[in-house]
């Protein structure tokens, strides 16, 4: 076991000449045999080894007894060994995690913080082939993407596992072999673990009743998919770079392969909420599903994200409610200008020529004697603007909708209005009714001081 172990570190690069490694060391069989093997072959790559021991504080004195076990272990092999205690109820009362969640986040976290402190380069844990096929399982059960079926990596950043090429029952026959001894954790034989559940209940009916070799055979296939993945990613890179601007999915990429738009959406999804965890197909597909949705729709998605149709495409963001901030500001009552800290209103003498009237943004110029009151306000019902000279109206609804302005802007769009008639949509256009024309008597210039 020992040189196959050798052989797939060789294999997979898993290891360099001189590393530092930090062992993951539980005192299971797993955790027991990568402590044995990696000290074994310790000379062939000049390593230096480390251990920490994590106590969950779930199980009480057995707990301290495996912390024990390890820590006189290391010390009869003559290796640095750390214990550290995680509170992890605790974690689970104030999180709302699952116990098994909290524990894997509460041990990663100390794997990282003790590396660092003990300067090792490499964090070694004893995940096996079974837990690897019965991973995969999970994720494909839980409705996961292509990327969940390919199984635990063999490395990632720090994190290394080099007895991913043994099944548990190699790893239980050399600790037998070798009369190692090691500790039996019985919430690993608790099914209401959903990984144990697959381990206890599900792998021996396949094995039993469908292929000794179930194990391998799905670790093969993710083995598989991960090249098929591999060269997809390659190809979504390139797509997401000419179809994803501004955090918007592009209409034009509605025509690519389904495959390949489904891991621009999730890479855009990752890049949004930086995690990819709880994401699965049906989230995916209900994101794809918006493409022939109306403007406007969306769906909700973990992490507090939620994906929009936009006239441009696609759009996933952080779901921030926004509150429109609601204004009813009078700025001419029965002809009397009341100025504001918003909105500057000044009576000009007429010009001799109206083409000289400026087309500028925030200041506009109206026929002072066809208003008969001004207020400075949000959109409400009824609202229409008038679009021509021959008094043609339009629905203010109709008019945003035209002009492609989001929903979700709308409300935030500051109008003048005389009653339902909007004078200006500021930042937009005026009332064709009221334009200074060459009958106009009096004139208002109105600046809208756009802090």
């Amino acid at each position: 076991m020992v040189n196959k172990v050798l052989d797939f570190i060789k294999k997979n690069k898993i290891l360099e000449y001189g590393d530092s490694v930090l062992l993951g060391v539980s005192g299971g069989a797993d955790s027991i045999c990568m402590l044995y093997v990696l000290n074994e072959i310790k000379p062939s790559f000049s390593l230096t080894l480390h251990v920490v021991h994590v106590n969950h504080l779930i199980r009480g004195q057995e707990a301290q007894k495996d912390a024990d076990y390890v820590q006189s272990t290391c010390k009869k092999m003559g290796i640095p060994c750390t214990l550290i205690q995680a509170d992890v109820p605790a974690m689970v009362r104030e999180s709302g995690m699952s116990e098994e969640e909290a524990g894997r986040k509460a041990r990663y976290k100390i794997f990282y913080q003790e590396a660092l402190r003990c300067g090792a380069n490499k964090i070694s844990v004893a995940h096996n082939l079974n837990d690897n096929s019965e991973t995969i399982l999970f994720h494909l059960f839980r409705g996961s993407g292509i990327k969940g079926l390919m199984g635990i990596p063999v490395k990632r950043d720090m994190i290394i596992r080099p007895l991913l090429c043994c099944t548990r029952q190699e790893i239980e026959d050399y600790l037998n072999k070798n009369k190692i001894v090691y500790c039996t954790d019985k919430t690993n034989t608790e099914t209401e673990y959903s990984r144990n559940k697959i381990r206890i209940d599900i792998f021996p009916y396949i094995k039993k009743n469908i292929n000794q070799r179930a194990e391998y055979n799905i670790v093969n296939a993710a083995g598989n998919l991960r090249e098929i993945y591999d060269y997809m990613e390659q190809e979504a890179a390139k797509a997401y770079k000419k179809y994803v601007k501004d955090g918007c999915l592009l209409e034009k990429s509605f025509a690519l392969h389904p495959a390949l738009l489904n891991m621009i959406i999730r890479m855009m999804i990752e890049k949004t909420a930086g995690k990819l965890k709880d994401i699965t197909r049906v989230h995916v597909m209900s994101v794809m599903e918006l493409r022939n949705a109306e403007v406007s729709k969306y769906v909700n998605l973990p992490y507090n994200l939620v994906a929009k149709r936009t006239y441009t495409g696609i759009k996933i963001e952080k779901n921030i409610p926004g509150k429109s901030k609601k204004i009813k500001q009078p700025l001419i009552i029965n002809g009397k200008i009341c100025n504001n800290r918003k909105v500057e209103i000044t009576l000009e003498t007429k010009q001799n020529n109206i083409g000289n009237i400026p087309q500028l943004v925030y200041t506009k110029w109206f026929d002072y004697d066809k208003i008969h009151e001004l207020t400075l306000r949000n959109r409400q019902e009824g609202d229409y603007i008038v679009i021509d000279d021959l008094g043609r109206r339009k629905k203010l609804k109709d008019y945003f909708i035209n002009e492609k302005v989001p929903r979700d802007q709308r409300d935030n769009i500051l109008l003048l209005a005389d009653g339902s008639h909007i004078v200006w949509i500021i930042g937009y256009r005026i009332s064709s009714y009221y334009k200074v024309t060459e009958s106009t008597s009096n004139i208002i210039k109105v600046t809208f001081i756009n802090e």
